[in-house]
């Protein structure tokens, strides 16, 4: 049996994209889907319920316990399960209609890990064939897990309070004990979000995603117009600091110069001097 983990805080508009897709995809292969909240403030369980009518179990979290904390409760949860596989799925992702039963196909000629998502931000090291690759490093969101390898990690960490980037601290331990980490070359899954802990105002997008339909491809040019939006007031706002500061910067500057003359010269001097460059008889 599969798990379809997914992880969620806040972000309400992305949410319901990601369940929209993920039920006009073909998940017909028997599976849990299994939501764990971090505390959100946008929506609670009765939305949840509604988004996610299927789901075997909703869990949310008391406190926000950060995204990384929320994996690793998420993984030590399906290992209480009896499920085989865990997809890491996550709020923000949308899926191709047969993401499923080509994962399944391609994880059995892995070594127990695969990620659907062709990040940009994780270069392969080396192509398999056109369809798969290797890569030293993965993202979290988009990967399918064995549950030998889920369980592996979890005893090699020693305290989640002092994990941090999860998929860095899997990715680091699994070459360390060289299991090699596949990933398609075709991205599955697409991302669509761009503002959220570990991203601000970065893209992450999967390679050689195909889009299939209409509704896909406004999704994406939605997402991709307000990301443009947003980095330009970003560079906006960030002009008018920086045009702020040098003009406060040479200001001052300007002001010690005049100060050091002033004390330097003969008031006189001084004086004659302001005259000459300002014009202006003003005893100062």
């Amino acid at each position: 049996m599969l798990t379809i983990g997914i992880p969620t805080y806040n972000r309400k508009k992305l949410l319901e994209l990601m369940a929209s897709s993920l039920y006009d995809s073909d998940i017909s292969i028997p599976h849990n889907i299994r939501v764990y909240d971090d505390c959100s403030t946008e929506y609670g369980l009765d939305e949840l319920k509604k988004l996610f009518p299927t789901a075997a179990s909703i869990k949310i979290n008391e406190t926000n316990l950060k995204a990384d904390k929320n994996t690793y409760q998420m993984y030590r949860d399906f290992l209480s399960t009896s499920d085989e596989l865990l997809f890491n799925a996550d709020s923000d992702l949308i899926f191709s209609k047969d993401w499923l039963k080509t994962a399944l196909k391609l994880f059995e000629r892995t070594s127990g890990i695969l990620s659907v998502f062709n990040a940009n931000a994780h270069e392969a090291y080396k192509q398999i064939d056109n369809e798969l690759c290797l890569k030293k490093t993965i993202g979290a969101a988009g990967t399918l897990f064995h549950r030998d390898r889920v369980s592996a990690f979890m005893a090699n960490v020693a305290s989640p309070d002092t994990l941090t980037e999860i998929d860095w601290r899997f990715s680091e331990y699994f070459n360390s004990i060289g299991v090699p980490i596949f990933c398609v070359n075709n991205s599955l899954v697409q991302h669509i979000g761009y503002f959220g802990q570990h991203t601000k105002y970065f893209f992450d997008f999967g390679r050689n995603f195909k889009i299939e339909n209409s509704k896909q491809g406004q999704i994406i040019n939605d997402i991709f117009e307000n990301f443009i939006d947003d980095i330009r007031k970003l560079e906006n706002e960030r002009t008018k600091f920086y045009d702020k500061r040098n003009d406060d910067l040479f200001y001052h500057l300007r002001r010690c110069i005049v100060i050091l003359i002033k004390k330097l010269l003969p008031k006189k001097t001084y004086k004659n001097i302001k005259v000459k460059i300002t014009g202006k008889d003003i005893n100062n």
